[in-house]
C-alpha cells in the first residue's frame, strides 16, 4: 500500500512540480517564447513519463491496475490543472 501511494501520488506530483519550476524559471529569465517551447515539449515528457509510471507500477511492481491506474491518473491531470493556474 505505501508503495502504491509512493508511486501513485508522491512521484508524479515531484515530477510535476519541478517541471513547473523549469517553467517559471524559464518564463522569467528567457521570455514566453521559450516558455512555450518548454510547454510542448513537457506535454511529451509528461506523457512519456505516464506511461513509464503505468509500466513500472502494473509490470514490475504488480500494484493492482484497478487502483493504481485511477489514482495516478487523476494526479497526473490535477497536477497539470494546478501548474496551468500558477504559471499563468
Amino acid at each position: 500500500m505505501i508503495v502504491m501511494i509512493l508511486m501513485s501520488v508522491i512521484v508524479p506530483i515531484l515530477f510535476g512540480l519541478l517541471h513547473t519550476i523549469a517553467g517559471v524559471y524559464l518564463i522569467y529569465t528567457k521570455g514566453n517564447m521559450t516558455a512555450l517551447g518548454w510547454n510542448m515539449l513537457g506535454f511529451l515528457t509528461k506523457s512519456v513519463f505516464m506511461l513509464f509510471m503505468t509500466y513500472m507500477g502494473i509490470s514490475i511492481l504488480e500494484l493492482d491496475f484497478r487502483i493504481y491506474v485511477p489514482i495516478l491518473s487523476f494526479v497526473w491531470f490535477m497536477s497539470h490543472v494546478a501548474e496551468a493556474f500558477y504559471i499563468t
